[in-house]
């Protein structure tokens, strides 16, 4: 890490420590909530892809992926675009108060590994 992005941290750790606790508490919200972004980015990367790759694979611009990948709230056609894009699918599981969930496959033609 060079000396400007230490100092940079530094001083973001020094500020955010004096802000008042209700503010530190949206800021971790918004945190929480960009981690479907953030694991678009990392299964991207993993597929090593750039957000250009995606963008031209599913019809967006690289500007969109960015805001994908840093957002707040996704469309989920989004996702299943962005998914694509990088030969992968989407699966999403609705948990219901009693226990019971419900599986949603978008692309059940594609096999996933079962994790222990």
């Amino acid at each position: 890490m060079a000396e400007e992005e230490k100092n940079v941290s530094n001083d973001w750790k020094t500020l955010r420590a004096e802000l008042p606790q209700e503010v530190r508490s949206r800021l971790d919200e918004k945190r929480e909530a960009r981690r479907l972004g953030k694991a678009l980015a990392e299964v991207r990367k993993a597929m090593n892809a750039t957000q250009q790759d995606v963008a031209t694979r599913a019809a967006m611009t690289q500007n969109t992926v960015s805001k994908i990948e840093s957002a707040d709230d996704v469309l989920l056609s989004s996702v299943v675009r962005y998914m694509h894009s990088i030969g992968g699918g989407v699966e999403i599981v609705l948990k219901m108060p009693d226990g019971n969930a419900k599986r949603v496959d978008f692309d059940p033609e594609i096999s996933v590994k079962q994790y222990a």
